[in-house]
């Protein structure tokens, strides 16, 4: 386990990923990985992020199941499963700064794609689906934030807000208990991992709830701008320092 002042940065963004995460489906992965591969190295932070969800993945599945349409995301999943060995390969071999660029890129044009409602063209499709599929899966265990691919895919499925939340839900909810199965077998896995997750999940589980009420309760047009500011900073922090 790390030590108290490094625990509470990482406590602060794990809070604030799970209530981004409560709110809209997604995004706890892109908040606190530009953090956590500052704060404890590449490596660590996949395997910190993928734990915590790990952990906390059961949260909203049950309520979700119902409102998928698995015509879109069952191909979609099965592809970025079997991808995310991929990109755990390409964690072990590649340099730390390369990871850190990787991130801080995604993270940054996501937030700028949010902020502009971008969506990927067409409609869904399975081939569209399987090839989505495959990049979320890689970044997934590359760097632990496989969302953006997948989530402005199925954001161009234009469905209900509900509808398209609960697809998220499910997404991540199988994607990164698989990332950590990986990376356990490839031996990238520590107990000081293991330990730092123990502390950070009640945390990110307690935010995530109010992430939820905050979705069913207030629903902000402030929200999108906020995290888009946030994402972009903290993109811009790792390129820049």
């Amino acid at each position: 386990m790390l030590d108290p002042l490094v625990m509470t940065a990482l406590a602060t963004a794990a809070a604030a990923a799970g209530f981004l995460r409560g709110y809209s489906g997604f995004g706890g992965g892109l908040v606190m990985a530009p953090f956590f591969t500052r704060t404890v190295g590449a490596t660590e932070s996949v395997a910190l992020i993928s734990l915590v969800h790990l952990m906390t993945s059961f949260q909203g599945v049950r309520k979700s199941v119902p409102l998928i349409d698995m015509r879109v995301l069952a191909p979609l999943l099965v592809s970025a499963v079997l991808s995310v060995p991929v990109g755990v390969y390409l964690l072990g071999t590649l340099q730390p700064h390369i990871v850190k660029a990787v991130v801080a890129v995604v993270v940054i044009a996501f937030a700028i794609a949010m902020s502009a409602g971008v969506q990927l063209p067409g409609g869904p499709t399975v081939l569209k689906s399987i090839s989505v599929g495959i990049v979320s899966g890689i970044l997934n265990g590359f760097c632990g934030i496989g969302g953006p691919p997948a989530v402005l895919y199925v954001l161009g499925a234009q469905g209900s807000s509900d509808r398209l939340r609960a697809s998220f839900i499910l997404f991540f909810a199988v994607l990164y208990p698989v990332t950590v199965v990986t990376l356990a077998l490839a031996g990238l896995v520590t107990t000081a991992s293991v330990v730092s997750a123990l502390v950070l999940s009640p945390i990110y589980f307690v935010a995530t709830e109010a992430g939820r009420w905050c979705f069913q309760s207030v629903h902000s047009r402030y929200f999108v701008p906020a995290c888009t500011i946030v994402l972009c900073l903290s993109g811009l922090s790792m390129l820049l320092m």
